[in-house]
């Protein structure tokens, strides 16, 4: 009776509150089969514009093409402020740079694909560094994928090819599972770090400090991406509802698990709580009450900070009050500020 009970709660709130997993198993990925399904329709998408512009990305006669459409690319986006006109500007020549390439033709695909790559660069070089800059970047690259729906697929795909949390995704780590501790790494998006020591045959890879600061950046621009205000939004809030609701579902507490729910929920739960309520704190109770006192239970001193930023942000209801840049003024003379 009880486990009919706790199928239906679930069920009827979308907020799974107990893992069903045979004693001792460890399943090899922890992700919601919708998820899961979402993530292989866009890597297709993703790997179909690879595939039409591979020769074009390297053939020597398009090389001053490929390098002017790059440069205006990193122009309109370092150009990005978080100022209502100036968003307004850069959608605009974006879009109008997209649409100088035909439709279909492999520069608007390469452009689109570098486009896409351009603004996640900024996730981690500059996001996580300034996160209110995150809703500036996130609503010009919704209406830029308002225009341009492959736009929209591409940038989905890549951040979840870049944070597998994105999707959500985990990877469990059991000892003898994987040929080794790098390749482990390597699945859940670690990258190669930026100073390599001298004579290594195989690149070290970043530590984990720099990995959860490069998750944090990812997943603030995601939580300000998909709680834009736009009635032809590709991505909205609904798709933040599926992403907070599959994490608590599937994927274990910790502290990579909890970097994701913390930056995710800092620009998007307060969009979530004006559209669902007390749905939406269903969710919130899990987190207090299931998830971070799991995590807390590991007594790791790694992850004690997430969780005391996620304590703060549930005991003072921060979800109640938008977060700090997401109302933008519509000028402002400090806007040489660029992202």
């Amino acid at each position: 009776a009880d486990e009919a009970k706790r199928a239906e709660e679930e069920r009827r709130t979308g907020v799974v509150t107990g893992q069903r997993l045979p004693s001792g198993s460890v399943p090899k990925i922890q992700v919601a089969a919708e998820a899961s399904k979402q993530e292989g329709e866009l890597a297709k998408v993703l790997a179909d514009a690879r595939a039409l512009v591979a020769e074009y990305s390297t053939a020597p006669v398009a090389k001053r093409e490929r390098r002017l459409i790059n440069n205006n690319i990193t122009v309109h986006v370092q150009q990005i402020a978080a100022t209502r006109s100036q968003v307004e500007k850069k959608s605009v020549d974006i879009a109008q740079f997209l649409n100088g390439f035909q439709s279909g033709t492999i520069q608007r695909t390469f452009a689109t694909l570098s486009l896409a790559k351009r603004v996640l660069t900024q996730c981690d070089s500059q996001v996580s560094k300034l996160n209110r800059f995150a809703f500036a970047l996130a609503e010009v690259s919704v209406k830029v994928a308002v225009f341009d729906a492959t736009f929209g697929q591409l940038l989905i795909a890549l951040l979840h090819e870049s944070c597998v949390l994105s999707v959500p995704k985990y990877y469990p780590f059991v000892q003898g599972r994987y040929a080794s501790d790098d390749e482990y790494f390597k699945l859940m998006g670690y990258v190669a770090a930026e100073e390599q020591p001298a004579g290594l045959s195989v690149p070290k890879l970043e530590t984990t400090d720099n990995f959860c600061r490069r998750i944090q950046g990812f997943m603030l621009f995601y939580g300000a991406y998909t709680q834009c205000d736009n009635s032809r939004h590709p991505h909205g809030i609904n798709h933040a509802w599926a992403w907070a609701s599959r994490l608590v579902n599937r994927v274990p507490p910790n502290r990579f698990s909890a970097t994701a729910l913390e930056s995710f929920t800092k620009h998007a739960g307060f969009a979530l709580w004006s559209a669902y309520g007390a749905q939406f704190g269903k969710i919130l109770d899990v987190i207090a009450g299931e998830f971070l006192p799991t995590l807390e239970a590991k007594d790791d001193a790694d992850s004690r900070p997430v969780v005391s930023r996620m304590r703060t942000y549930l005991n003072e209801r921060r979800f109640l009050k938008p977060p700090e840049g997401r109302a933008m003024p519509n000028t402002d003379t400090s806007s040489n500020t660029r992202l």
